[in-house]
């Protein structure tokens, strides 16, 4: 039984290290390329289409009042 074990959860252990290290690696490289690019391209890179952010916004809202109306329809609903 310890045997099956050991055949069993050896190759799981290597398995999980080989994918740990090509994270680390892939990461590694990913922060290389992203350092190596300038800063004012990082920065369009990473910035948002204001249009998307306020749709983001107010479909947050949206979600806020629909939760609201849920709990206020249970409260009376269970009363």
């Amino acid at each position: 039984m310890v045997c099956d074990t050991l055949r069993n959860s050896i190759p799981k252990a290597v398995v999980y290290c080989q994918v740990r290290e090509a994270r680390r690696s892939l990461l590694n490289y990913f922060y290389s390329q992203v350092g190596r690019r300038e800063k004012e391209r990082l920065g369009a890179m990473l910035d948002e289409d204001p249009q998307l952010m306020d749709k983001r916004a107010t479909l947050a809202k949206r979600l806020e009042l629909y939760k609201q109306a849920r709990d206020d329809i249970d409260s009376v609903a269970w009363k």
